[in-house]
């Protein structure tokens, strides 16, 4: 009886620690405001870099910028259909084994989903899964 009690907690703590592994949060420098640097991306290996919000950049058209915050809530610029810009509040979600990002908008649409291949303070490099 008290094998199988222990065999029991055993494979609960175990489902337990996997079931965290897999929504864990992606490293610190992440939540921050990124802008997309799109002169830096690496076509080669389909890198797409972003600079935090406070960089100079040069003129652009549009410019992605988007601001991640530790409690799974984001904001995003987005572009209407007549050009105009204004701020999208979305939630995002972090799979730790993967380390993909999917991001919805306010109504649970999965605007981005991409996998971060490396966050620093200055710089966010990631591979976009859309």
């Amino acid at each position: 009886m008290i094998k199988k009690l222990i065999i029991t907690c055993a494979l609960l703590i175990s489902v337990c620690f996997q079931a965290n592994s897999k929504t864990s949060a992606p490293p610190k420098e992440f939540f921050a405001c990124w802008k997309a640097s799109y002169e830096e991306n690496d076509e080669k290996t389909k890198t797409q870099v972003y600079r935090p919000c406070t960089n100079t950049f040069r003129p652009s058209m549009f410019r992605l910028e988007i601001e991640f915050f530790a409690d799974g809530k984001c904001k995003f610029l987005h572009a209407g259909e007549t050009d105009a810009h204004y701020y999208v509040e979305g939630k995002w979600s972090y799979n730790k084994k993967t380390k993909a990002v999917t991001v919805t908008d306010d109504k649970g649409v999965m605007m981005y989903k991409f996998k971060i291949k490396e966050a620093k303070k200055d710089g966010l490099k990631i591979i976009s899964l859309n």
